[in-house]
């Protein structure tokens, strides 16, 4: 299972807390990068589908789509604060 890290969740938190996004989960979702390589797109839902993986993280529900679960199975969901907001990315759990 993905793990989330207190970053990712806070980041995640402060996105679903802006007037603009309508939501009350995160949605992880397989998209097309600019440059032609899919990435993970990140959507606010209200529901998750009934194919898809949900896990809660320090009160932020976040969802797989099924077809990316497989390969964030044991990885680490984390963030950084950069001048322009919070970045996402994906590690290896450590051991």
């Amino acid at each position: 299972m993905l793990e989330v890290t207190e970053a990712a969740s806070s980041a995640f938190r402060t996105f679903l807390d802006r007037d603009d996004v309508n939501g009350n989960a995160i949605k992880l979702v397989a998209e097309r990068n600019p440059d032609g390589e899919t990435g993970i797109g990140v959507q606010p839902i209200d529901e998750p589908g009934p194919n898809d993986i949900a896990t809660s993280s320090t009160g932020v529900v976040v969802v797989l789509a099924p077809e990316i679960a497989p390969s964030l199975d044991g990885a680490v969901l984390d963030a950084r604060t950069t001048d322009s907001g919070a970045d996402l990315f994906v590690r290896a759990q450590t051991a």
